[in-house]
């Protein structure tokens, strides 16, 4: 399965994590050209990282907006509730 049309198995899982984290940034930096729109990359976060990263954007966003992309491979699909799913710093 191609991701930001990219083939993830055809190259190491780390270069590959890299890669789709860059073209979704490239996307929305296109989508959105007139806004200044700030990104930040966490890729194969830890549940810490996930929740301090939350608590910074979304004290930093104010009253603005905040996006939230996910991309869940390798986990399970998010709960009813909206739970996400990501893995502890020893998995």
């Amino acid at each position: 399965t191609l991701q930001c049309w990219l083939d993830p198995k055809s190259i190491s899982r780390a270069k590959a994590r890299e890669r789709i984290g860059e073209r979704l940034e490239q996307q929305y930096a296109r989508w959105q050209q007139r806004a200044k729109l700030k990104y930040k990359r966490a890729l194969d976060p830890t549940v810490e990282h996930v929740k301090d990263l939350c608590i910074k954007m979304r004290d930093h966003a104010k009253n603005e907006r905040l996006l939230l992309h996910y991309n869940g491979h390798g986990v399970p699909r998010p709960t009813a509730n909206g739970e996400i799913w990501v893995f502890d710093k020893h998995h």
